[in-house]
């Protein structure tokens, strides 16, 4: 500041407002926490707080301001004698010369405060009903589109995709601040990112950490934007001592991104495992199928080598005792050998014909089963595609009936565009940016911008009434 202000002449004059407009600009570098007692609280106004903290040992008094709807966003209701941390920039409001520190946080100050907070607010979200396991929701079968909120540095998006499976996940992140009471800002900013995309499921993520780190999901407007969030929530913050406000609302709480992981896994890796056991199954029945075969041959060729055997018996017995007479009846044994010989080609020519018959079916048994084995595939496959089709049309389904709800969304944003009000013939009017809706937004001496169709125009307020 200094060195801008030494770079102009001696003899150049500044009006006012650009003095304190280069002043700002410079003060806006400071930005600070800063602890303090509340001395003084006024809440009257629409659109800001006013209070003054002093500092806690020496003579010192500073003039605080924060919007209204930051206010509330931080969740706490401040009360004079509180020791809080607020964290903001410096400024001089130009219009009446004062200085004060335009404030974006405020917590209170020290762990017995943080944690008595924790439990009033805990108490409050209990009674409400926010709390009830009968309001979580399930995770969808076999989710595919991932939201996740987190920090993109550290090591918490790390472990979370080495261990997510690979199962096709798509995954839209954003990136936001996970530390401290100051990131609200920033996790509220990304949930209502996120409800404008088409997810199945939101993962929100950090590390452990002590209960100031924490406090961004401990606060009131980041619990209920998730409570109230569209899809099913997964949170995974802190570790399985770091019970934060935010995991009791979720539907689902993990300790660790590794858990919030296997927790997405899950019905993947139930499906993999269902197929896993039916492969098993086939290859199963195959196998007892070819062991029953098996031991239906074995037992026809012991069957027919026993038969074979005692045929060999009978006919030698026979062949003995006609040796035995060969002397007195040789004529006639001559004649019996023939015959037996004869029965004896007969024989054998049964047992080749058996043995034939026996071949025929052995190769006629090997060409059903590969058959039988690929029909029973096909039809395992038939059915897999039949429930692949049956889950593509829902989600088909589910993607026009988004496409019509973001088709009759943007219909209604178009009708609310506050140009198409300009060119009816009305005007707005602001005051520090921030639109005018009634005559205690304004004070005398104050500058309003007022826009209209083809331009805008500043005025002064002169009178108010």
């Amino acid at each position: 500041m200094a060195t801008e202000l030494d770079q102009q002449s001696n003899t150049e004059v500044s009006s006012v407002n650009d003095f304190l407009t280069t002043i700002n600009s410079s003060l806006s570098q400071y930005r600070s926490r800063i602890e303090g007692e509340v001395t003084s609280v006024k809440k009257t106004y629409a659109t800001a707080i006013y209070f003054t903290i002093k500092d806690l040992e020496e003579d010192a008094l500073l003039n605080c301001v924060v919007w209204k709807n930051v206010y509330d966003q931080n969740g706490i209701d401040i009360e004079v004698g509180d020791k809080i941390i607020v964290t903001g920039t410096p400024e001089i409001y130009a219009p009446r010369g004062t200085f004060s520190l335009k404030v974006r946080t405020i917590e209170y100050a020290g762990e017995g405060a943080l944690k008595k907070s924790y439990d009033e607010l805990k108490q409050k979200l209990t009674e409400e009903g926010l709390l009830d396991s009968e309001r979580k929701r399930s995770l969808p079968n076999y989710p595919k589109k991932i939201g996740v909120i987190t920090s993109k540095s550290g090591v918490v998006i790390q472990d979370f995709n080495s261990n997510l499976g690979r199962y096709g996940f798509q995954t839209t992140m954003v990136d936001s601040r996970v530390e401290g009471k100051d990131a609200i800002h920033e996790i509220l900013a990304s949930l209502e990112t996120m409800s404008k995309q088409d997810i199945d499921v939101l993962v929100i993520m950090r590390g452990g950490g002590s209960w100031e780190s924490l406090q961004a999901f401990n606060t009131e407007s980041v619990v209920r934007a998730v409570a109230k969030f569209e899809c099913p929530v997964v949170s995974g913050i802190g570790h399985d001592t770091d019970v934060t406000l935010v995991e009791l609302v979720a539907d689902i709480g993990a300790s660790t991104p590794t858990a919030v992981a296997e927790v997405l896994n899950e019905t993947w890796d139930s499906l993999i495992h269902s197929l896993d056991n039916a492969k098993l199954q086939v290859v199963n029945t195959y196998k007892n199928y070819l062991s029953d075969i098996t031991q239906s041959l074995d037992a026809q060729n012991a069957f027919l080598f026993r038969s074979y055997d005692k045929s060999l018996t009978i006919h030698a017995s026979n062949l003995n005792s006609l040796t035995t007479n060969i002397q007195n009846q040789y004529r006639l044994i001559e004649k019996r050998i023939n015959q037996a010989s004869t029965l004896f080609q007969g024989i054998a020519g049964e047992l080749k014909s058996q043995l034939k018959s026996i071949q025929v079916k052995i190769i006629d048994i090997q060409t059903k089963i590969p058959r039988k084995f690929n029909s029973f595939i096909n039809e395992s496959q038939s059915e897999i595609k039949r429930v692949g089709k049956t889950v593509l049309t829902y989600q088909n389904g589910f993607t026009e009936s988004a496409e019509r709800s973001l088709y009759d969304l943007e219909k209604n944003i178009k009708l609310s565009d506050p140009s198409r009000i300009l060119k009816l013939g009305y005007s707005l009017s602001y005051s520090n940016e921030k639109l005018i809706r009634s005559s205690k937004d304004v004070l005398v001496g104050e500058t309003i911008t007022t826009k209209v169709n083809d331009g805008d125009f500043i005025s002064e307020i002169k009178k108010v009434t």
